[in-house]
């Protein structure tokens, strides 16, 4: 009775189009991505037609309090965090969220109550997909900032948010989970895809030419943004290398890149997930402590950077896609970017040194937003939610099984 009542319910949901709200502020920690977009069932498949996309840059003060929640090496130095400032960012999140919702209605031009409902990320601060002691007991965690509740009030419309808590119940790593995404809206029946997302980490899903969703592998290859961003901000007082001008005018500085490849996670098999708890300041520090001198040029060190970040999504695709065979190296392999990373032609221009033999592209191609991306997503992960789909890939994460992802409020 119920596998009935929840198959009545999911083929009236996706009987009519539905106008969904996305959120998603990553690891950058720059600000927000939010998009109103409308979701359909177009014959066996979901389509989209993107209403709006829009960015919202943090205060500083805001971006500078979660760097400093995020800057944890790993769990046992974590620095101490007042809870006060966890509550407090957790409540002050919710109302930037529910402003970059209202700027998207407005560039959509729509109403606020036309949306069916919000999907909305939150704001990762801890992301811990091994397990530590707890008791008598061993567990894993993953937290997300930014009240569901709070947004669905001050909205008026349904939120689904806390999408990764089920996944990780269930064995897996809760990350990532944009490759349903990814299946959903960008494979190809005659050519390997390779989704890529250059967010604050960098992730892949690898979609074989033709696959079914249980062929799909997805994994975060190491960083993106995050070391790019570290090394301009430590040199050059700017919190990214716009247009990537200050890599494009340095060199590669060799026992540098060196010490960066010693890296072992670049090379661990998936499925594996990391972030900030990683690839952070401290990183940075340690790998320049005894390979760079004052007198070595600073944008060097940036170059050096950009090209490692570039060889590390390049090494992971050669390593788990072409290899290994996982991928039909018969057939062309295109690789469709997405993410703030699409912005540094520096990055883009190494990607694609290091792997001549594929097409490197962006979702803008296909009518996505290379910086809006991870918003529609969420806005999809939730239009899947509401109508009872999985929003995981146990192929993907590890989980044991597939699962209905997030939680629901309601105003």
């Amino acid at each position: 009775m119920v596998s009935s009542s929840r198959d009545w319910f999911s083929d009236l949901w996706f009987s009519a189009p539905r106008l969904m709200g996305g959120l998603m502020s990553g690891t950058s920690l720059d600000g927000i991505d939010a998009a109103v977009v409308e979701f359909y069932r177009n014959g066996d498949n979901h389509a989209m037609r993107l209403k709006s996309s829009i960015a919202l840059d943090f205060p500083p003060a805001v971006a500078e309090t979660l760097k400093a929640m995020t800057k944890a090496t790993n769990i046992d130095k974590a620095e101490s965090v007042s809870i006060i400032d966890v509550s407090t960012v957790h409540t002050g999140l919710s109302h930037l969220y529910a402003e970059a919702v209202r700027k998207a209605c407005v560039q959509a031009g729509v109403a606020v109550n036309a949306l069916e409902a919000v999907g909305m990320h939150g704001q990762t601060v801890w992301h811990q997909p091994t397990g530590v002691g707890f008791g008598e007991t061993t567990v894993r965690s993953t937290l997300q900032l930014g009240s569901p509740s709070i947004l669905a009030n001050l909205l008026g419309v349904p939120v689904v948010g806390d999408f990764r808590a089920a996944d990780m119940a269930l064995g897996g790593q809760a990350a990532p989970l944009a490759p349903m995404f990814d299946y959903h809206f960008l494979r190809k029946a005659d050519e390997n895809v390779i989704a890529l997302n250059l967010g604050g980490i960098a992730n892949i899903t690898i979609i074989p030419a033709g696959a079914s969703e249980e062929r799909v592998i997805a994994f975060d290859t190491g960083p993106s943004n995050l070391l790019i961003d570290a090394s301009t901000l430590k040199f050059f007082g700017k919190r990214y290398d716009t247009g990537g001008s200050i890599g494009a005018a340095g060199r590669v500085l060799s026992r540098f890149m060196e010490a960066l490849k010693d890296e072992p996670y670049i090379t661990l098999p998936p499925p594996k997930s990391t972030g900030r708890e990683l690839f952070n300041k401290e990183f940075l520090e340690k790998a320049l402590e005894y390979t760079y001198f004052d007198a070595q040029p600073a944008e060097d060190v940036v170059r050096t950077v950009t090209e490692y970040t570039a060889w590390s999504v390049a090494e992971n695709i050669r390593r788990f896609a072409v290899e290994n065979n996982f991928i039909d190296n018969s057939l062309h392999t295109r690789i469709i970017a997405g993410g703030g990373g699409t912005n540094n032609p520096c990055l883009m221009d190494a990607l694609r040194r290091e792997l001549p033999d594929m097409t490197v592209e962006t979702t803008d191609a296909y009518g996505i937003p290379a910086d809006g991306k991870e918003a529609i997503f969420f806005g999809y992960l939730a239009y899947r939610t509401l109508g009872g789909l999985h929003g995981n890939l146990p192929s993907v994460t590890g989980a044991s099984r597939k699962a209905v992802l997030g939680s629901i409020s309601i105003p």
